[in-house]
């Protein structure tokens, strides 16, 4: 199965077969938290199917939506690198993901040059990829925010339609901005036949407008 999952797809076929053996297959209830801060990390995850939030509690309280990791993505692989997790990780719907074990990953690492110059690679991409993210949140305005977004998931199923991974609410947090502006522009592009929203299903009705928007 994690052949599924794009980041894992780039890898030769054999450093594939031995990523296997360093994984299990987890199935997460709704609500349930994979790991909290000061858990000691045993690996980095991979959605296979559902939706996990990955977050943060302020001094005061509040949660800070870090990311929302739908199927076919990877998260918490900083943990690589340290002894703890420093944030909590929350299944949004029944979920399965794979853990990939820290310690026999890393000894991959060490002892195959060849997979680690394959890590090394796929690596870079992610950050690419991460970085025209953080552009996107940052500079653009909400319309080419959501527009980026719908683009990414349907980009990862390589379709013109997909599932939201979560509510529209925490996907408006993730985005930087209300529920309200949220909704609103999402009218505005079905509005404009751009795309066409039915419960937490998306579908593209035009591409190169919704492309356009992101310039």
């Amino acid at each position: 199965m994690l052949e599924q999952i794009p980041i894992f797809t780039r890898l030769p076929k054999e450093h594939l077969l031995q990523l296997k053996t360093v994984s299990r297959k987890i199935f997460a209830e709704k609500g349930s938290i994979l790991f909290s801060p000061g858990d000691a990390t045993e690996g980095f995850y991979a959605v296979l199917d559902g939706a996990v939030r990955v977050f943060r509690v302020s001094p005061k309280g509040k949660e800070v939506s870090l990311e929302i990791v739908g199927s076919g993505s990877i998260f918490a692989g900083a943990s690589l690198f340290s002894d703890t997790y420093h944030c909590y990780a929350e299944a949004l719907k029944e979920s399965t993901v794979y853990l990939i074990r820290k310690d026999r990953f890393l000894e991959m690492i060490q002892t195959d040059p060849r997979f680690a110059a394959e890590w090394v690679r796929v690596l870079s991409l992610e950050v690419m990829h991460l970085r025209q993210r953080l552009d996107e949140l940052t500079l653009k305005s909400p319309k080419a925010r959501i527009a980026s977004y719908i683009l990414l998931l349907c980009e990862m199923k390589n379709t013109d339609s997909a599932t939201l991974p979560a509510h529209r609410k925490s996907i408006a947090t993730l985005l930087g901005m209300t529920h309200e502006t949220f909704y609103r522009t999402a009218k505005e592009l079905e509005c404009e036949s751009i795309v066409l929203f039915d419960g937490h299903n998306v579908k593209i009705v035009n591409r190169s407008m919704l492309e356009e928007l992101m310039e």
